[in-house]
């Protein structure tokens, strides 16, 4: 298997890159400088939903204007969501910084057998893959925005009726509404938006892999545990050797649920409000394609924006379904290890002791559900549910 350098910074460059560009990795310093682009990503932030608002209760929802009003309306909530997922990483900085340097220690001792490194490179790279299509689907829908508008202007001058084409076709506030196509006013509010943009970006970039890479670096290591049980019993000489074998297991099984519990105490809150977030997200975007392809336009962001929101909220569930089938198979090798060949009382204990702590799967929670993909099924009836809801008042 092809060799690769397992630094966690390194491995999931794409990911930490990210959070380095808008200074919410952990390592981060908080110096004079972060402080500075902490209070300018705010503040553009705060202003960009404001602006939103405005657009929706004093325009659009006015004017009968639902299909721009549900567009303004995801984009709120985008405001609201990257600002949460931002102070959890503050809040949950040094907690995080854990998380990594456990990952980083497991990398390190997991070097021999080839056997074993082979199955936490394998992990690592579906990890890496997971970052990857957040830099496809996050960079690329944002992207989509201001490539549209240049593209937009290039046409319209191309064409000789030469117009400004703004990132976000928003009603502003007056005295900004009556001065908005002003040059000068036009490529502020421009940069103001596209800062917004790409803020937005490098959060679902930068945040949205970092449980389901801890989740399956968790995968990985059962992964290692459940092939060490299943040769002790064959390669141990007597019990003594089967017994601290077995008391390795069930330690590094403890570090395991540590884990587990940790990234549960840092995320749950916010999978909880992301849960919620995306059962509205997902009709109110289907809603602003639905209405363009009535008018036989193609809403190409939208579209992108669409599978980004499923992406949002069914990696974490699925990849916390697939840690508690990891878990399972972990206690299904406990039971097939060949524990009956040894007659010693005491390590039929231990294993006995191992089955009843593996009988509750390990898995990631909200506040009040369980992620997996039965969850995931259930926020897209209640999205669904919203979305014919929303045909039947506009009808």
């Amino acid at each position: 298997m092809e060799e690769i350098d397992l630094k966690f910074d390194k491995v999931f460059k794409i990911s930490t890159i990210s959070m380095r560009l808008n200074g919410s990795h952990p390592s981060v310093s908080h110096d004079t400088w972060w402080k500075v682009r902490f209070l300018i990503i705010m503040t553009n932030t705060f202003f960009c939903c404001v602006f939103l608002l405005y657009s929706i209760f004093y325009h659009d929802i006015k004017t009968g204007k639902f299909a721009e009003a549900s567009k303004n309306g995801t984009m709120v909530i985008v405001s609201l969501t990257i600002t949460l997922k931002y102070i959890v990483l503050l809040y949950n900085e040094e907690s995080i910084k854990v998380l990594i340097s456990i990952v980083e220690k497991d990398y390190e001792t997991v070097q021999e057998p080839k056997e074993h490194k082979d199955i936490v490179v394998q992990f690592a790279k579906r990890g890496v893959t997971v970052c990857k299509y957040w830099l496809v689907f996050g960079f690329g829908t944002s992207a989509i925005f201001p490539i549209k508008a240049f593209f937009l202007m290039a046409y319209y001058y191309y064409k000789g009726e030469f117009e400004l084409v703004p990132l976000f076709d928003l009603t502003y506030p007056e005295p900004i509404e009556g001065f908005k196509n002003l040059t000068i006013v036009f490529w502020t509010l421009f940069t103001v938006t596209f800062i917004f943009d790409a803020y937005a970006s490098s959060m679902y970039v930068g945040f949205d892999p970092m449980v389901p890479i801890f989740m399956l670096h968790t995968c990985g290591q059962l992964e290692l545990l459940s092939l060490r049980i299943s040769k002790l019993f064959v390669e141990a000489k007597d019990s003594k050797e089967i017994e601290e074998g077995l008391k390795k297991i069930i330690s590094k099984l403890q570090d395991l649920y540590k884990l587990v519990d940790r990234v549960k105490a840092n995320f749950s809150i916010l999978y909880e409000y992301n849960m919620k977030a995306t059962t509205f997200l997902l009709p109110l975007t289907t809603f602003q394609i639905v209405e363009d392809l009535r008018d036989k336009r193609i809403n190409v962001e939208f579209i992108s924006f669409f599978v980004g929101c499923i992406l949002h909220f069914f990696m974490p569930c699925y990849y916390s379904d697939l840690l508690m089938e990891t878990s399972e198979k972990f206690r299904q090798a406990i039971y097939s290890c060949s524990w009956e060949n040894c007659p010693d009382k005491r390590v039929r204990q231990i294993v006995l002791f191992m089955l009843m702590r593996a009988r509750i799967p390990m898995g990631i929670t909200t506040v009040f559900y369980v992620i997996n993909l039965d969850t995931f099924a259930e926020m897209c009836r209640q999205s669904y549910t919203l979305f014919n809801l929303m045909n039947a008042a506009w009808e």
